[in-house]
């Protein structure tokens, strides 16, 4: 075990370094009841025919753009751009840039919900990319959904990505456990406007060998408005050695012409 521990300290960090999300909100009233209208929201656009990928908290039509501004207590203010560059009946794409760093996240739909491809490269694909191969985190297995086609406040769902790593010569393997619950709707002002969302509670669980010993947790706080999609996130790692938090607003949404 022993030996292992520089890269599970480094696949921690990774981890936790760009999960978008961060400081959790100090406890409030959450609303319950779903919002009669949401503000800044498109109004009077035509009603796309529903296929398995249509969800109220994630528009996925060809050219819908995200823009955000965020900051790490690791590294300070970044910035993300978000771009539906295809989407199907079943499928559809997502072109993430993080500072520059651009990588790919691919999403499939089902009767359930929308599930990442590979939760690995939605989580990590900035930095995986700009590490040029030095870190090799491998998907072995990927079960449950990402967002559930319908959600409403205490509903809950799960995610269980498996992998396998390796880094100067060591590796390992793990699993990371991501739990999410629906928390209910609050009224959240962010740059790109105001918003009534659905505020997402998250939680990560990162375990590491055969055992599923488990090494540390990422706590994410996420809202989501109607047809925009996420609008804010904060969270917080209880990793060993990694004091880790990071935040994200939307800046401004752009829907596809």
């Amino acid at each position: 075990m022993l030996r292992i521990k520089p890269f599970i300290v480094t696949f921690a960090f990774i981890s936790v370094l760009v999960l978008s999300s961060c400081n959790l909100p100090n406890p409030e009233e959450i609303n319950t009841q779903a919002p009669e209208s949401a503000s800044n929201i498109i109004q009077n656009t035509p009603t796309p025919v529903p296929t398995l990928c249509t969800n109220l908290y994630f528009p996925n039509t060809p050219g819908d753009t995200w823009e955000y501004t965020g900051n790490t207590s690791a590294t300070g203010s970044y910035t993300r751009n978000d771009t539906i560059t295809n989407s199907g009946n079943t499928s559809f794409s997502v072109q993430s840039t993080v500072s520059g760093v651009s990588y790919p996240v691919e999403y499939t739909c089902t009767e359930a919900g929308l599930v990442a491809v590979n939760p690995i490269q939605q989580y990590l694909g900035a930095i995986l990319t700009s590490l040029n191969g030095q870190i090799q985190l491998n998907l072995v297995s990927n079960s449950g959904i990402s967002l559930s086609n319908q959600v409403n406040p205490g509903d809950s769902w799960q995610q269980i990505v498996e992998w396998e790593g390796s880094a100067q010569g060591l590796s390992t393997n793990g699993r990371l456990v991501i739990d999410y619950s629906a928390a209910g709707y609050e009224t959240v002002t962010v740059p790109s406007g105001t918003y009534d969302a659905l505020r997402v509670n998250t939680s990560i669980r990162i375990e590491i060998s055969d055992f599923r010993i488990q090494y540390g947790t990422y706590d994410i706080t996420t809202w989501m408005a109607p047809n925009v999609g996420i609008i804010k996130s904060q969270g917080i790692s209880d990793v060993p050695n990694v004091s880790f938090s990071d935040s994200l607003e939307l800046t401004r949404f752009t829907p596809s012409p």
